[in-house]
């Protein structure tokens, strides 16, 4: 792996010769780097996309978190608008929201989900066709697409929207939107994004060199980056780009040095989500340029707890057999928030009228007595029995005191119980981080001082983005490929020197 040192920059008079000469050059080529690289296009068509990989390397779901008012949420009857999604994600993804970008963000979040329809993202509006397993919910209402709830016409709610405090707030409205096959022979189209953006590249005259790796910018006297060094099997390969560099490399999960740094729990309490090219590289690089990194410490931890909905209703305790969270809010929350504060130490408690045996997750312990799973579990004496008393109390009377979890959900709890172990080295909590380098809003990188650094850009997880200490599903998708596009935009029109 790089390190730190090796990713110094040079100066251009220590490059012997360019190999490539373009506008601008693009380093990674997932999400952030395919909109950057679009985006660039619709300023010049001289546009060079980078990948150290033999094909884009990024691990990227189906769900973009957009909101105010598009298409597919009116198709659906469904309210929404650029403030209400603000209200929402402010909360939701705080504190330390960079609230100049949410607001661009929730501002132009109709014209994005525009542009990626436009450039082939099959965001299909209406009702789902009858008889398909999405237009018929269960009998107990809902239908479920992995662990998100659906809400009909590719909406899903991906962020607690519906939980307590966020439905205090605002009024709930889903806002993950799920591309849909075109064709209708799928209702789900998983990975169209990134798929369907990388085709609108190569038509738009992207050039794109893969297995390609950035190792250094290069800057001129001014300081100001004017390339890059990679390294293609071993041999040296220079870039200039006369208007600029844009870092979209990912995140640094896969560098267990920055890791150790910056956010130990990670290290010690979950596993990692994403791939091992998120090292960390392009952030170093760019700090070795005195760009400042912000949100460090910050990641997502994802505590699939539901391989059914109906889990919600039993209740999620620690190692003092208390309960910490409400079970109905956004799972990346409930994960989070174990890993981060419980010392990744949690349990399920269900009984026999929640529980439905899954292959892959079955009870760790089981029995007619709370006393019996205390001991069995190591819970302190009593704890458990109070908490579900308690608990039940408000469940029989509609309510949940502590965490005010949604009265559909409640339910009280009777024997025989069963408890799942939800423990890290137990259960596959995985995480990955969401701090990176400081851009402004229009995707310049910012040195420590909040000064723009000439000629260097970036996007998605390589930079901080909207999500701090929240998340929702969907919103790295919807904020690197709409940061990704602006910084393309950006670097585009910077003067050539």
């Amino acid at each position: 792996m790089a390190t730190k040192a090796s990713a110094r920059p040079i100066t251009q008079d220590q490059v012997p010769a360019w190999d490539i000469e373009t506008d601008v050059v693009v380093v990674g080529y997932s999400i952030a780097g395919v909109c950057a690289a679009l985006g660039a296009t619709e300023v010049t068509d001289r546009v060079v996309a980078l990948e150290r990989g033999g094909g884009s390397e990024g691990t990227c779901g189906g769900i973009l978190y957009l909101g105010g008012g598009t298409p597919m949420q009116q198709a659906m009857g469904h309210h929404d608008t650029a403030d209400a999604m603000y209200t929402f994600l402010l909360a939701a993804l705080g504190p330390g929201v960079d609230e100049d970008k949410l607001r661009r963000y929730c501002d132009g979040s109709v014209e994005h989900f525009r542009w990626l329809f436009e450039a082939g993202v099959p965001l299909i509006s209406g009702p789902d066709r009858e008889g398909t397993p999405l237009a018929t919910p269960d009998p107990d209402g809902f239908v479920q697409v992995g662990a998100q709830e659906y809400a009909g016409g590719g909406l899903v709610w991906t962020g607690g929207e519906q939980a307590h405090p966020f439905n205090q707030l605002t009024a709930p409205v889903p806002r993950g939107h799920m591309p849909r096959d075109p064709d209708g022979t799928e209702d789900l189209f998983e990975g169209a994004v990134l798929k369907c953006l990388l085709a609108a590249a190569e038509r738009a005259g992207v050039r794109t060199v893969f297995n390609t790796g950035v190792e250094r910018l290069v800057v001129d006297d001014a300081g100001r980056v004017v390339g890059v060094a990679a390294r293609s099997f071993g041999t040296a390969v220079f870039v200039r780009a006369a208007r600029g560099v844009i870092i979209t490399t990912g995140g640094f999960v896969y560098n267990d040095e920055m890791l150790g740094e910056h956010c130990t729990p990670a290290v010690q309490g979950a596993g990692k989500l994403g791939h091992g090219g998120q090292d960390g590289l392009g952030i170093q690089m760019a700090q070795m340029l005195g760009a400042d990194a912000i949100h460090m410490d910050a990641i997502d931890a994802t505590l699939v707890s539901t391989p059914h909905i109906s889990f919600i209703k039993g209740i999620l305790v620690n190692s003092r057999g208390q309960r910490f969270i409400n079970e109905d809010t956004y799972y990346g929350r409930l994960g989070t928030e174990t890993v981060l504060r419980q010392h990744s130490e949690c349990y399920l408690v269900v009984d026999e009228n929640i529980f439905l045996e899954s292959s892959w997750l079955r009870p760790a312990w089981a029995s007619d007595s709370l006393q019996d799973l205390e001991q069995q579990i190591g819970l302190p004496d009593g704890a458990l029995q109070q908490t579900v008393d308690y608990y039940n109390r408000g469940a029989e009377a509609g309510e949940d005191p502590l965490f005010h979890k949604g009265v559909r959900w409640l339910q009280p709890l009777s024997p025989p119980y069963a408890v799942l172990d939800l423990r890290h080295r137990s259960f596959p909590i995985q995480a990955f981080t969401m701090g990176g380098l400081r851009t402004d809003a229009g995707g310049h990188v910012l040195d420590v001082e909040g000064r723009p650094i000439d000629g260097l850009f970036a996007a998605g997880r390589a930079s901080a983005g909207l999500a701090v200490h929240g998340y929702c599903s969907g919103i790295s998708l919807g904020d690197g490929s709409f940061f990704g596009r602006i910084a393309g935009q950006t670097a585009a029109r910077n003067p050539i020197r």
